[in-house]
Protein backbone atom coordinates (compact mmCIF):
# COMPACT_ATOMS: atom_id res chain seq x y z
CA UNK A 1 0.00 0.00 0.00
CA UNK A 2 2.68 2.12 1.25
CA UNK A 3 5.06 1.45 -2.20
CA UNK A 4 1.66 2.49 -4.45
CA UNK A 5 1.48 6.04 -2.32
CA UNK A 6 4.90 6.36 -3.02
CA UNK A 7 4.60 5.73 -7.00
CA UNK A 8 1.63 8.07 -7.10
CA UNK A 9 3.41 11.14 -5.64
CA UNK A 10 6.37 10.30 -7.91
CA UNK A 11 4.09 10.86 -10.92
CA UNK A 12 3.66 14.36 -9.64
CA UNK A 13 5.59 17.56 -10.33
CA UNK A 14 5.56 19.55 -7.40
CA UNK A 15 4.64 23.56 -7.10
CA UNK A 16 2.18 26.06 -7.26
CA UNK A 17 -0.92 26.66 -9.47
CA UNK A 18 -0.76 30.33 -10.98
CA UNK A 19 -4.67 30.53 -9.25
CA UNK A 20 -3.00 29.84 -5.85
CA UNK A 21 -0.48 32.45 -6.42
CA UNK A 22 -2.71 35.14 -7.47
CA UNK A 23 -5.10 33.75 -4.46
CA UNK A 24 -1.99 34.57 -1.90
CA UNK A 25 -0.78 37.52 -3.25
CA UNK A 26 -4.38 38.88 -3.53
CA UNK A 27 -4.30 38.15 0.17
CA UNK A 28 -1.57 40.00 0.57
CA UNK A 29 -2.62 43.18 -0.63
CA UNK A 30 -6.03 43.14 1.12
CA UNK A 31 -3.30 42.64 4.33
CA UNK A 32 -1.21 45.34 3.29
CA UNK A 33 -4.08 47.97 2.75
CA UNK A 34 -5.61 47.69 5.81
CA UNK A 35 -1.92 47.71 7.88
CA UNK A 36 -0.38 50.62 5.59
CA UNK A 37 -2.84 53.73 6.88
CA UNK A 38 -2.93 52.15 10.59
CA UNK A 39 0.64 52.88 11.03
CA UNK A 40 0.72 55.55 8.74
CA UNK A 41 -1.65 57.07 11.41
CA UNK A 42 0.19 56.08 14.40
CA UNK A 43 3.05 57.49 13.07
CA UNK A 44 1.76 60.87 13.06
CA UNK A 45 0.35 60.50 16.32
CA UNK A 46 3.34 60.06 17.53
CA UNK A 47 5.25 63.42 15.80
CA UNK A 48 2.20 65.13 17.52
CA UNK A 49 3.43 63.45 20.84
CA UNK A 50 7.20 64.87 20.19
CA UNK A 51 5.57 68.42 19.29
CA UNK A 52 3.23 68.68 22.23
CA UNK A 53 6.02 67.79 24.76
CA UNK A 54 8.28 70.37 23.33
CA UNK A 55 5.42 73.01 23.22
CA UNK A 56 5.03 72.21 26.93
CA UNK A 57 8.33 72.92 27.67
CA UNK A 58 8.28 76.03 26.44
CA UNK A 59 5.22 76.84 27.96
CA UNK A 60 6.81 76.54 31.21
CA UNK A 61 9.81 78.14 30.19
CA UNK A 62 7.81 80.89 28.71
CA UNK A 63 5.82 81.22 32.56
CA UNK A 64 9.09 81.23 34.37
CA UNK A 65 9.93 83.88 32.41
CA UNK A 66 6.92 85.32 32.98
CA UNK A 67 7.51 85.07 36.60
CA UNK A 68 10.90 86.76 36.54
CA UNK A 69 10.28 89.79 34.27
CA UNK A 70 6.43 90.51 34.53
CA UNK A 71 6.09 89.96 30.75
CA UNK A 72 6.52 87.29 27.93
CA UNK A 73 9.58 86.77 25.84
CA UNK A 74 7.79 86.98 22.57
CA UNK A 75 10.62 86.52 20.28
CA UNK A 76 11.85 83.01 22.31
CA UNK A 77 15.46 84.00 22.16
CA UNK A 78 15.52 84.41 26.19
CA UNK A 79 13.72 81.73 27.67
CA UNK A 80 16.33 79.22 26.84
CA UNK A 81 14.66 76.73 24.92
CA UNK A 82 16.99 74.47 22.75
CA UNK A 83 15.15 72.25 20.00
CA UNK A 84 16.67 68.87 20.16
CA UNK A 85 18.28 68.15 16.88
CA UNK A 86 16.40 65.51 14.09
CA UNK A 87 12.82 66.93 14.88
CA UNK A 88 9.81 66.37 12.43
CA UNK A 89 8.77 70.00 13.05
CA UNK A 90 10.20 73.27 12.37
CA UNK A 91 11.18 75.25 15.35
CA UNK A 92 9.17 77.23 17.49
CA UNK A 93 8.14 80.30 15.85
CA UNK A 94 7.31 83.04 18.68
CA UNK A 95 4.43 86.17 18.29
CA UNK A 96 2.89 88.34 20.28
CA UNK A 97 3.52 91.02 22.99
CA UNK A 98 4.45 91.28 27.13
CA UNK A 99 0.93 90.40 28.23
CA UNK A 100 0.54 87.11 25.15
CA UNK A 101 2.16 85.17 23.47
CA UNK A 102 1.86 82.20 20.79
CA UNK A 103 4.63 79.73 20.51
CA UNK A 104 3.84 77.93 16.70
CA UNK A 105 5.32 74.87 15.43
CA UNK A 106 4.81 73.73 11.80
CA UNK A 107 5.34 70.41 10.14
CA UNK A 108 9.01 69.81 8.61
CA UNK A 109 9.08 66.18 6.93
CA UNK A 110 7.17 63.50 5.72
CA UNK A 111 4.01 62.47 6.08
CA UNK A 112 4.06 65.88 7.82
CA UNK A 113 3.30 69.03 5.90
CA UNK A 114 3.04 72.72 6.45
CA UNK A 115 -0.04 72.22 7.22
CA UNK A 116 0.13 70.49 10.14
CA UNK A 117 0.85 72.83 12.94
CA UNK A 118 0.78 72.79 16.76
CA UNK A 119 0.85 75.92 18.80
CA UNK A 120 -0.50 76.79 22.50
CA UNK A 121 -1.37 80.47 23.58
CA UNK A 122 -0.42 82.15 26.81
CA UNK A 123 -2.12 85.10 28.37
CA UNK A 124 -1.16 87.50 31.01
CA UNK A 125 -4.13 86.05 33.23
CA UNK A 126 -2.77 83.15 33.40
CA UNK A 127 -4.99 81.22 31.26
CA UNK A 128 -3.82 79.12 28.17
CA UNK A 129 -5.13 77.26 25.10
CA UNK A 130 -3.58 75.13 22.84
CA UNK A 131 -4.31 73.43 19.46
CA UNK A 132 -3.58 71.22 16.42
CA UNK A 133 -4.71 71.03 12.72
CA UNK A 134 -3.58 67.75 10.97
Amino acid sequence: MLAWVCRQRAGRHGGFTLIELVVVLAILGILISLAVPRYLGARKKSYKAEADNLLEEAKVMEWAYYQQYNSFDSTGSSIGLIPPGGMHWNNPSYGGNATSVQILMSGKTSPLGGTDSVWVNLQSDGSSSAGATF
